[in-house]
């Protein structure tokens, strides 16, 4: 296990060190005090919304951007001073950047030639990252003559035919539509799984997040407010941005009524009852707490949940059925909406639910996660 997860390992050398990295432009921090390990053969995703810092951060690891202060430490070698064509990295833009009067193989080879390398080598070079990325024949057309996934993984094969040691992705898939995204998505880790190359990736969708990465750092306001696994972030998330930004969730307002060693009482006057959770917290009696809890995590219906620990009622005020699940928003007396999302795992629904019904919705103890602010 450790050698999958070399995190988790006290004696593993990480790949790629950033250590208290800020970049200022003028008075604006963009990047402030971050600290980061990767390590070889990951997909280490920088999750955050726009202005978040995670782009700059990308730039400054490609050389195209200077710290302020800080140090990037790439297999060993610190990259002060060392200019972005003499790093062993590369970096795939947005925008792919191929050049429209080359052909496939052109855009491809045109590193490698500037490199001056043998002409023998790039031809052998082109010709197996064409096959790896499945464009062999399409080598002989231009950019315009291809689809967007097309282009994006032409993009890619340049971006890799230079054997970097580490390739960053700047929002790699967003330009393509939502089938093919997921598409390409797969076909990504296949290619960095066979090539064993480091990847960084900058985006901005949970998702992608989610499904390409073996860790996310989540980004906002210029710094990494958590690191961890995709299961990690989304099930124990260590704060309320990150609880927010990750996916859907309902959060609870309340005050730590009993505190024992094993389970905290959350008396929330948004529920109109009291929260239980099975584990003990640092805090005190009376302190202002909140709880959250996902979507897909509450069960609802029309009958009493007698087998869950926490209960609370409301009334249906909207449906939203969406092929694979239903969400319901539900409205408590206090005027809280509570989310719940519920899998449609039979084609024919007699018991289900509309608009105005009243409902019981219950979640186990270890369903909630304390988060602080």
């Amino acid at each position: 296990m450790t050698a999958a997860r070399p995190w988790t390992d006290p004696n593993a050398v990480p790949f790629l060190q950033i250590k208290n990295i800020t970049k200022k432009f003028g008075a604006f921090v963009a990047v402030e005090n971050v600290s980061l390990d990767v390590y070889k053969g990951e997909i280490f995703c920088l999750l955050g919304g726009s202005g978040c810092g995670k782009s700059t951060l990308l730039r400054m690891l490609a050389g195209f951007e200077t710290p302020t202060s800080g140090q990037i430490i790439i297999d060993g070698q610190d990259q002060d001073g060392v200019a972005p064509y003499d790093r062993e990295t590369n970096m795939m833009f947005q925008s792919y950047a191929l050049f429209p009067h080359m052909t496939v193989e052109k855009n491809i080879a045109y590193g490698l030639k500037r490199a001056g390398l043998p002409r023998a080598e790039i031809a052998t070079r082109v010709t197996d990252i064409l096959s790896l990325v499945q464009m062999d024949r399409f080598a002989t057309r231009k950019p315009h003559q291809l689809s967007g996934g097309q282009r994006q993984r032409i993009a890619l094969a340049r971006s890799l035919v230079k054997k970097p040691k580490l390739l960053m992705l700047d929002e790699p898939l967003g330009a393509l539509d939502k089938k093919l995204r997921e598409e390409t998505q797969s076909e990504l880790i296949k290619i960095q799984e066979s090539l064993g190359v480091t990847f960084v990736v900058v985006t901005h969708d949970q998702e992608e997040a989610m499904t390409l990465s073996s860790r996310i750092g989540v980004m906002t306001d210029g710094q990494i407010v958590q690191v961890g696994t995709p299961h990690e972030i989304y099930e124990y998330p260590q704060n309320r941005f990150v609880a927010d930004f990750i996916g859907s969730v309902n959060v609870f307002e309340g005050r730590i009524k009993e505190d024992g060693e094993d389970h905290v009482i959350i008396a929330s006057p948004e529920t109109g009852t009291d929260i239980y959770v099975p584990h003990g917290i640092v805090g005190v009696e009376g302190q202002k707490i909140a709880i959250a809890v996902r979507p897909e995590k509450i069960e609802i219906s029309k009958k009493q949940l007698i087998d869950m620990r926490n209960n609370i009622n409301g009334v249906v005020d909207e449906v939203s059925y969406m092929g694979n699940l239903t969400n319901y928003h539900v409205a408590l007396s206090s005027g809280k909406r509570v989310r719940v999302s519920q899998s449609n795992r039979t084609r024919d629904d007699d018991d289900a639910l509309s608009v105005g019904d009243k409902v019981n919705l219950g979640w186990a103890g270890r369903a909630g996660v304390v988060v602080t602010s």
